[in-house]
């Protein structure tokens, strides 16, 4: 009787030990000695394309008809050896997607050293194999669902031990951070070894001060941060990023996922979450943005400096021949040459403006934001107006880019899916930020509600996020809504990763 409690305690640990590495990004199947799955987690469903049940019990390799990098005889030879072995592996997946993993094995043993199974973590690499993958694959957001229950700690019996013994092990093997906390996060019951690779700072030192988590937060996201903390954690969990300041100063862009965990009685009881390491991510998105800018920016220049000149210059010819055909009836032929050439030049040094809606000067945010209020009104027929009440100076380029860009954004959401007639855009500043609003008396969002986070308040959130401001959205109950996007005045661009 005893034995079956001990092993319905270890089966109940397992569950939930496997539950939270389903929270993982990578596909992470455990294997027997003999080669047939035991394990097979949610990632492993979603890219691979068999369930968990169709994958149980199977040969993994002939399953994915994998293609090895080196003799499997000698992957083998090097697992038993060192009891690890690192590589990359090319499989197939149900759909016939042809995908490059990069996958690490690790031998699991008992507490005596007996050989028990194999661990092995795939993490997708096609893109970077395929760089025209990389940056649609980098913005898939991982989805988190964590259904099972965590029991205490302190009343887990011998084989819950084991149990967790061997979650750890499977735990650091994998390159994201694992934690579980009370629901304050007040004390830190479990953090994995990455923690270690990310913060730049001990696992223990967490468990002795919890507040270090929050102290090594970039001083321009805490705020934001302890913010999302203040309110209660949604059962469906959160996600934010933010970025970690390493002892040595340097930044890591991370993306924070978590969800609450209730107890028998559906009180919150421990909240699990997972952090993954997004710098590269953060880097290449930053570099694409400032190529487009640079580029949108030479071709708006170009068509004000090249071809509106050109086009003047075929304006005068054509007006010089009309005032030589004025006797003939051709002269009116002429005239509308000259005129169509007039609308071309104003036409083209609209896209211009568009392009490159300001000069790089502290006060060319202002300049910018005021034109594009002028040409909203001008273009939609609709009341556009821009409200400074003393100069705001940007001397970042970058940041002032972007707040146009989201003001550029915010403006088209609300004509056209708020189906505004009034737009307000408000810019002003304090000691230590910058804030912007966009405000319209359209439906409002409780009246039109997105069915999904469309790509526009996406964008926005991101140019937010790479200068270090807040995003938010207000819906008026009475109508229209407002964006708010508040940046500190020294905003800093996110830094490159350390050099390995």
């Amino acid at each position: 009787m005893k034995a079956k409690l001990g092993n319905e305690e270890a089966n109940k640990a397992l569950a939930q030990q496997a539950a939270l590495l389903d929270l993982s990004r990578d596909c992470i199947l455990v294997r027997s000695l003999d080669d047939r799955v035991t394990f097979w987690n949610r990632s492993a469903e979603e890219l691979y394309g068999w369930s968990a049940a169709e994958a149980l019990g199977q040969a993994p390799h002939t399953l994915l008809q994998t293609q090895f990098s080196m003799p499997l005889a000698e992957i083998r030879s090097c697992l038993e050896g060192a009891g690890m072995w690192e590589g990359e592996l090319i499989h197939t997946t149900r759909d016939g997607r042809v995908v490059v993993m990069a996958s690490r094995w690790s031998l699991q043993r008992d507490s005596q050293g007996t050989p028990l199974a194999i661990l092995e973590s795939d993490t997708e690499v096609t893109e970077r194999k395929y760089a025209e993958e990389a940056l649609r694959l980098a913005r898939e957001q991982l989805e988190l669902r964590v259904q099972a229950r965590t029991a205490e700690l302190a009343a887990a019996n011998e084989a819950l031990v084991e149990s967790q013994d061997r979650f750890r092990q499977m735990a650091e093997n994998i390159p994201e951070v694992f934690w579980f906390s009370n629901p304050a996060m007040t004390h830190i019951i479990y953090v994995s070894p990455a923690y270690q690779e990310i913060w730049g700072r001990t696992c223990q030192s967490l468990y002795e001060n919890p507040g270090t988590w929050f102290e090594a937060i970039h001083p321009e996201d805490r705020p934001r941060v302890r913010q999302i903390f203040k309110k209660p954690i949604p059962e469906a969990g959160y996600e934010h990023s933010y970025r970690v300041v390493r002892p040595e100063g340097t930044v890591r862009w991370v993306v924070d996922r978590g969800v609450p965990v209730l107890d028998n009685a559906g009180r919150f009881h421990r909240l699990v979450g997972v952090v993954r390491d997004i710098s590269d991510r953060k880097l290449l998105e930053q570099e694409t943005l400032t190529i487009s800018e640079r580029e949108q920016r030479r071709i708006g220049q170009d068509l004000h400096d090249d071809l509106c000149q050109q086009l003047v210059g075929i304006e005068f010819i054509s007006k010089a021949l009309q005032q030589q055909l004025e006797s003939r009836p051709e002269a009116a032929r002429a005239g509308d040459i000259a005129q169509l050439i007039r609308d071309a030049i104003n036409h083209t040094r609209r896209l211009a403006r568009g392009l490159a809606p300001f000069e790089l000067e502290a006060e060319g945010l202002m300049e910018g934001l005021r034109d594009l209020a002028a040409r909203t009104s001008a273009i939609f027929r609709i009341g556009c107006s821009f409200h400074c009440p003393a100069p705001v100076l940007v001397q970042d380029v970058a940041a002032a880019t972007h707040l146009y860009r989201i003001a550029q954004e915010a403006v088209a959401n609300g004509i056209k899916h708020g189906q505004a007639k009034r737009v307000e855009i408000g810019l002003a500043a304090d000691g230590a930020a910058i804030t912007m609003t966009v405000k319209d008396n359209g439906v409002g969002l409780s009246t039109n509600p997105p069915k999904a986070p469309g790509m526009g308040l996406r964008i926005m959130q991101y140019r937010t996020d790479m200068i270090g401001g807040a995003f938010v959205i207000q819906d008026d109950p009475r109508g229209g809504t407002t964006i708010i996007c508040t940046v500190p005045r020294t905003s800093r661009e996110p830094a490159r990763p350390p050099a390995p």
